[in-house]
């Protein structure tokens, strides 16, 4: 049951990601600053945000459990919201490129981003694999921040146990 709230929660906010993002999108072609890389990059702070949203999401519903949140499924949930949303982006920037405005297709092929000119689809990989990575990190950091597997956090004992040499 854990792992279909897991994959629940990741697509939800996978999803919730990727319509920021296209809106952003869209926005910035409205504010005619769809040019600037730095603008475009900015795209990515939505899939950290859902990350935030989406671990939170399964923190609250672990502790309603009164259970510490596991850690492989919030790792799991940071990388599902990355992907998908990077995916579903990347594939809206194609549609948009080739069907909406064609000639936006080759502004992103003359764009350097490597040192080299790639084509479009190098391009929309590269989309899915830097969101991808940021969902994964922030999925990681989060994760880290709630682990109480050990170390000074750890609760001492209430118990003490006293060892005597008695058999009785």
């Amino acid at each position: 049951m854990a792992t279909t709230s897991t994959q629940r929660i990741g697509v939800r906010y996978g999803i919730l990601s990727a319509v920021a993002m296209i809106v952003y999108f869209l926005v910035i072609n409205l504010l005619d600053l769809q040019d600037s890389e730095l603008v475009r990059f900015g795209s990515n702070i939505f899939i950290l945000i859902a990350v935030v949203l989406a671990i939170n999401t399964l923190k609250k519903s672990y502790e309603a459990m009164q259970r510490l949140p596991p850690y492989l499924p919030g790792l799991a949930i940071g990388f599902l919201v990355g992907l998908l949303g990077s995916g579903l982006y990347a594939a809206f920037i194609l549609f948009h490129a080739i069907f909406l405005n064609p000639g936006y297709a080759g502004v992103l092929q003359n764009q350097d981003y490597f040192g080299i000119r790639l084509p479009l689809m190098m391009v929309l990989g590269s989309v899915v694999i830097l969101g991808t990575a940021v969902g994964a990190m922030t999925g990681y950091i989060l994760m880290m921040a709630f682990d109480n597997s050990g170390g000074s956090r750890a609760r001492p004992t209430t118990t003490t146990r006293h060892l005597t040499n008695n058999p009785h």
